[in-house]
């Protein structure tokens, strides 16, 4: 087992604590669990920094990774439907999504054929953290009208960014030559 997949599995183990705390009554939950999100979300640099970096770049990894993502950001939202801060429909959108590109990734690597994640994927992955993060505390920090707005607003430009690369994936992979 790389140190790259430890660290990656480590950000999977963290996603049940983060929704625990995030469920529960306990008083200022949203600081812990905003914490165990945001450490969880940093993870994902790290883990890819070690990889290249120690030249531990795995199958195993190039699968956990993303996925370690989308357990991630689908906890927070079923979480955020759950606390009635996001719109279920938005959820919807975004963990279909996911689970379709899911399907498409671990058919390609099945299939030893390359799928690295775009630019728009990128872009879509950091705004629904951000989003995220911001719902899920802004109600015990000041100025909490104005956060609510904002971190929606960004969720929705995730929303868009998580449609488009989905398309962009489905466009991309449809013309790659079948082997």
């Amino acid at each position: 087992m790389t140190k790259a997949n430890i660290i990656t599995i480590v950000r999977i183990i963290m996603v049940p604590f983060f929704l625990v705390i995030l469920l529960t009554e306990m008083q200022n939950k949203e600081f812990i669990a905003f914490a165990i999100f945001v450490i969880a979300a940093v993870t994902d640099s790290l883990d890819g920094y070690v990889a290249r970096k120690y030249n531990q770049v795995t199958d195993l990894g190039k699968f956990l990774d993303p996925m370690a993502d989308k357990l991630l950001v689908s906890a927070a939202l079923i979480a955020l439907v759950y606390l009635q801060e996001v719109e279920t429909w938005v959820a919807a959108i975004i963990i279909l999504r996911e689970l379709f590109i899911t399907v498409f990734r671990f058919y390609y690597l099945v299939n030893n054929a390359s799928f690295s994640a775009s630019v728009p994927a990128k872009l879509k992955t950091t705004f629904q953290i951000v989003a995220l993060a911001i719902l899920i505390i802004y109600r015990k920090l000041p100025f909490s009208g104005i956060l609510h707005l904002l971190g929606t607003a960004v969720l929705y430009i995730a929303v868009f960014l998580t449609v488009y690369s989905g398309v962009e994936y489905v466009i991309r992979l449809s013309r790659q030559p079948k082997k």
